[in-house]
């Protein structure tokens, strides 16, 4: 069996175009023969620090040059991947609610297993790292996720075909597969994009803090195509393709688009700079030192695994009640505590981790030593990551799951003075002001309002002061969006059912089109708040930790969206089919309350 494995090893490697592993963390990567145009980043000097720009070899003559916009030519197709990555994602994640309902789910079901969706693919980041660090590589890790990708769209197109919709099929392909894929992709694959950069000079690491920048752009040009034609063509069909073959027809395009990314992701293989195979996952050493610690007797590391386990317990249950259908209110409390423990089982010891020295008593190397400081590094990232996505997650879920559901019992009917009868759109197609908004005003921010605002301060926007601009927009987002529900909600009502809400419900006579100015500030706020955290986990922690450290990011997220699984359900009485005889601007208020405590937190927890 370990020859099997060793073969199936070596075939895997072979196949996706990446070197053997190392036989020790102390050894230079080795070079496969073969004609390949690559850069491998070699750790043996390791106080310059694995994925150092000084422990690069070069293999034949990759080209690494700068392009447009001051981009390496190689990072074009990862920003391809992730473009076409998106579209696919937002195309499902966008018309997940309105199949689920479609096929005769509720509407507070279907919103709670949107959100599981979003749980799924963040809380599998930290697997996707391990198998990065210890068997695929970046690469190899986000070239395999793609293909399970294909495979998951594909089954989602199987399961929506009409008159042989199959609800488990589609959740094996959405709820299975997607999230494995999408996880395996979003914590490598911006950290890959980085990689190519050369930081060894200040010009360099500006154009790597650039670079975050524009792959988040390039994330809502693939969103913004979901939003602005998909999720429409999926409810409402359109050149010649009859709506009820809608969802099928979009899902296997889909499909297409995806098999095609990977394909381009693939060709520019012999121009990428890559990580070897460390041979030891990064999770690995975490686990190591934190436990060598609790042995020794330290409160706050077995604090802070007692706190890793209730969050693990808080996601597994709040998957389990949106796969249930369950609103009970006791399930809701048992994983708001869960959740409540063990953020602060994790957040006050890793506050300050020099605890951690107790995990190397009598230390049998400098290189062990060396290791735990790394561990460190990662273990004060995690308050910052923990109270500052919470925060705002707690505001954009607002805008990812409610705001659609919003704008579907709105007018969404648009009237082309070239067309003869109206467009009825879907409600997530407002999302497209989200993606307009960090398109355009990405370059204006960067370029013209960050340097204003800098030179009236007399100092560079520091990491609080960017992510609390953020967080203020996202406010007055949420805010506004409570407001319109509350006018729509006495609006009158039209004679004409939505095409995206609930069977039977019917339009309020008040334009959707308002909805856009909700997403256009959240749009804003993520430019802020969103790409200043995931710049902070990139450069806060030791470059052996930044596999890790993008996945914890992840895996933070699907504890808040969790969260916000069982907040939907728990509300569900006010968020009924029809939103006419709920409340669905107290969901808005009590997320606006949360945002702002973790934000205190964020404050004072930032260093």
């Amino acid at each position: 069996q370990a020859e099997k494995g060793s073969r199936m090893y070596s075939f895997i490697s072979k196949y996706l175009r990446r070197p053997a592993r190392a036989a020790s963390k102390s050894e230079a990567c080795p070079i496969i023969e073969e004609d390949r145009t690559v850069f491998m980043l070699d750790d043996s000097q390791h106080e310059n620090g694995y994925g150092a720009a000084e422990n690069l070899k070069k293999v034949g003559d990759a080209d690494n040059s700068m392009g447009a916009m001051g981009i390496p030519a190689v990072c074009w197709y990862i920003l391809i991947m992730e473009v076409c990555e998106r579209l696919v994602f937002y195309t499902l994640n966008g018309t997940q609610e309105f199949f689920l309902e479609h096929v005769g789910l509720s509407l507070s079901r279907s919103g709670a297993l949107n959100a599981t969706m979003w749980t799924l693919c963040t809380v599998w980041a930290i697997g996707a790292s391990w198998v990065a660090d210890t068997l695929l590589g970046r690469y190899g890790t986000v070239l395999a996720a793609g293909a399970i990708y294909v495979v998951g769209v594909g089954l989602a197109a199987l399961a929506a075909i009409p008159g042989r919709e199959n609800v488990i099929v589609y959740f094996v392909g959405t709820l299975g597969l997607l999230p494995l894929a999408t996880a395996g992709i979003k914590a490598n694959i911006s950290n890959l994009g980085a990689d190519q950069y050369d930081t060894s000079t200040a010009e360099g690491r500006a154009a790597q803090e650039k670079f975050f920048s524009i792959f988040y752009f390039a994330i809502n040009v693939g969103a913004g195509a979901a939003y602005g034609f998909f999720t429409t063509f999926a409810t409402s069909g359109g050149f010649g393709v009859p709506r009820e073959n809608g969802y099928a027809v979009t899902y296997l395009v889909m499909a297409a688009c995806m098999m095609a990314s990977v394909g381009i992701f693939y060709s520019g293989r012999n121009g990428y700079r890559i990580h070897c195979n460390k041979g030891e996952s990064s999770l690995a050493w975490v686990i190591q030192h934190v436990t060598a610690a609790a042995r020794a007797g330290s409160g706050q590391a077995m604090t802070l695994i007692a706190g890793m386990l209730l969050l693990i317990a808080s996601v597994g249950l709040s998957v389990a009640g949106a796969f249930a259908g369950s609103s009970d209110i006791r399930q809701t409390l048992i994983v708001c505590i869960c959740a409540s423990v063990g953020m602060l089982g994790v957040v006050i010891p890793c506050n300050t981790p020099e605890w951690l020295d107790r995990s190397l008593a009598n230390p049998s190397s400098d290189a062990e030593v060396s290791q735990m400081r790394e561990v460190q590094t990662f273990l004060k990232l995690l308050p910052v990551l923990f109270t500052g996505t919470v925060a705002f997650s707690a505001l954009y879920n607002c805008m990812q799951f409610w705001y659609q559901q919003q704008a579907c019992q709105m007018n969404v009917m648009l009237r082309p003075p070239f067309m003869s009868s109206p467009i009825i759109l879907s409600g997530s197609f407002f999302n497209l002001a989200d993606c307009v908004a960090i398109i355009v005003m990405t370059p204006f921010v960067t370029g013209h309002i960050n340097p204003r605002l800098e030179a009236m301060l007399g100092r560079p926007l520091g990491t609080g002061t960017k992510f609390f601009i953020g967080m203020g927009i996202a406010c007055a987002s949420v805010f506004l969006a409570a407001s319109l529900e509350q006018v729509r909600r006495v609006a009158d009502i039209l004679p004409i059912e939505s095409n995206c809400a609930p069977p039977g419900v019917q339009m309020s006579d008040i334009s959707a089109l308002w909805m856009t100015c909700p997403y256009f500030l959240m749009g804003l706020a993520e430019i802020y708040s969103q790409v200043t955290l995931i710049h902070h986990a990139y450069t806060s922690v030791h470059p052996t930790m930044r596999t890790l450290s993008s996945a914890s990011f992840f895996f933070v997220q699907s504890v808040s969206s969790g969260l916000f699984a069982v907040e939907t359900s728990a509300l569900s009485a006010h968020i009924p089919n029809d939103l006419n005889d709920g409340n669905l601007e107290y969901g808005y208020w009590m997320n606006i309350i949360l945002a702002l405590l973790f934000g205190i937190a964020f404050m004072a927890v930032l260093k």
